[in-house]
């Protein structure tokens, strides 16, 4: 291994993910970020409370190419809520093929219900549907009250869409990208800023994998660090408290 690859407890953010990181194994292989695949991760918080922290859920995203440039997105979303219930998130987003991964139309549903296992069915008056279209700098949003827009300056993006676009994003220094984010698909919140911090060889599961890293920070939300491999796989994105691991990786 070569002697300039750093461990992971020396990188921030990393470093506060390094218990979980013990024995991880990337996936290895060839990998297209504009192709069809899918990615699955582990959800840790890393609050102090618990220790290190612990699992707290799961997410999968799947991308389909679409023939334009883009993709369409499907994600599940798995978070315990506390010992008995589970917030469960499933969404379809169709995207354009450009920085962002632009959203421009989308469907998601959210409900509580009880864990794998348990007697407990869906939470009542939890499960919330809803649908957009992302058009000329407004965002119609339908769900169950009815029709609203949104007037959004352009160029936006979705917190699950970036999973997919920092996969094709430089893998060097570049103009930082400012956008509105679309927080929980429905709350714009504007100056956000995209950009590269570094790019390092990680010790990982004993070898120097190459990982590049970027920022998103912005007004309203928790600072985010996505690390993504030469290939273009997003293996670990860190939000404050809450950590995503990348768990396994099939073409489709």
């Amino acid at each position: 291994m070569p002697a300039e690859a750093s461990k992971p407890q020396d990188l921030f953010t990393l470093n506060v993910l390094a218990p979980h990181l013990e024995g991880f194994r990337p996936p290895r292989g060839p990998h297209d970020p504009r192709g069809d695949w899918t990615l699955a991760y582990v959800v840790y918080t890393l609050g102090a409370i618990r220790g290190p922290g612990g699992r707290l859920g799961r997410l999968v995203v799947e991308r389909r190419a679409s023939d334009d440039g883009g993709a369409t997105l499907g994600v599940e979303y798995e978070k315990r809520v506390n010992p008995r219930y589970v917030q469960r998130v499933s969404a379809e987003i169709a995207c354009r093929g450009d920085a962002l991964a632009t959203p421009v139309r989308w469907t998601f549903s959210s409900e509580i219900t009880g864990r794998a296992g348990g007697s407990e069915g869906p939470v009542e008056s939890t499960r919330i549907e809803q649908s957009a279209v992302a058009e000329g700098g407004q965002v119609e949003i339908r769900d169950g009250t009815g029709a609203r827009r949104l007037a959004v300056s352009p160029p936006w993006a979705i917190n699950w869409a970036l999973f997919e676009a920092v996969g094709r994003l430089p893998r060097g220094p570049f103009d930082p990208i400012g956008f509105t984010l679309l927080d929980h698909f429905d709350q714009p919140k504007p100056g956000q800023v995209l950009s590269y911090r570094l790019s390092a060889d990680v010790e990982l599961a004993g070898r120097p994998v190459r990982l590049h890293a970027y920022d998103q920070l912005g007004e309203g939300v928790v600072p985010w660090i996505y690390w993504v491999d030469d290939a273009g796989r997003l293996l670990v994105a860190v939000s404050g408290l809450e950590a995503y691991v990348v768990d396994s990786f099939r073409p489709l």
